[in-house]
């Protein structure tokens, strides 16, 4: 007997207890999902062990809680795998930065701390203009504008309420 083989009896038969004859079904499939991640390759295990976790945590919804026994060692199992098919958290080993160091700090208690150079701001863009407007010119376009716009809204509510059709 191998340590697998009897990971998997006692995990088939803590299932069986905890299903107590009421889902032969999801036994039947517990233990095929459990067969299938102790044979799975390594790029495929934590797949297949998330499956299995979850159709323990759908067979535990049932089965009340209780300090010892074969529903406590399963709850014990699927806690410690919880993990198992969700994303990873991001790590600050994630990220990559490319900068220059510019010095080394060094505290009263002799640590000591990398300074990095700061990254230089691109330089604001400055807009001149070709022409100047004047004040009242540009008055006077805007309120032409404003009664171009104003007579073509009235002119298209006299057609659309008042002339009949």
């Amino acid at each position: 007997m191998t340590d697998e083989a009897l990971f998997h009896q006692r995990f088939v038969d803590d299932v069986r207890s905890c299903a107590a004859g009421r889902a032969p079904a999801a036994v039947a499939e517990i233990e095929r999902r459990v067969a299938l991640a102790l044979a799975a390759a390594a790029g495929d295990r934590e797949r297949r062990w998330a499956r299995v976790v979850a159709a323990v945590n759908e067979l535990l919804a049932g089965v009340p809680r209780r300090p010892t026994g074969p529903a406590a060692r399963l709850r014990a199992f699927a806690r410690e795998n919880a993990d198992l098919g969700r994303p990873r958290d991001v790590a600050i080993t994630d990220f990559r930065f490319v900068t220059r160091a510019q010095g080394v700090l060094v505290d009263r208690s002799g640590r000591r701390y990398l300074t990095f150079a700061p990254i230089p701001r691109a330089a604001a863009l400055v807009t001149t203009l070709d022409e100047f407007v004047p004040g009242p010119t540009r008055l006077l376009a805007e309120w032409a504008v404003y009664g171009l716009c104003g007579g073509a809204a009235a002119a298209a509510v006299w057609f659309a309420f008042v002339v009949p059709v």
